[in-house]
């Protein structure tokens, strides 16, 4: 468990990415529109991910760097998937 705020707070975003993650792939399975709606919310989620996370790597030492890291990956990987969701796909012609 973290012991800077810095870190809990990045303990705190990183749950809310996996709630992001568990409902996108639930929404896959009853909705594809639905998860791409879910996805593109992540515009807001993944940058403050990505602030907490390194700011966590930062104050944290010792075995608690484990969630700052954590939580910087899966914000990257939520950018990543809303940026190849908003500029990857051509509904159309």
């Amino acid at each position: 468990m973290p012991r800077t705020n810095m870190g809990k707070i990045s303990f705190a975003m990183l749950l809310i990415l996996i709630i992001q993650i568990i409902s996108i792939v639930n929404m896959l399975f009853i909705n594809g529109l639905g998860a791409l709606t879910i996805i593109l919310y992540s515009f807001v989620t993944a940058p403050l991910g990505l602030l907490f996370g390194i700011g966590g790597i930062v104050k944290e030492t010792g075995s608690s760097l484990i969630v700052p890291w954590l939580t910087t990956t899966v914000s990257a990987i939520m950018l990543a998937l809303f940026l190849i969701t908003l500029f990857g796909f051509s509904f159309g012609g």
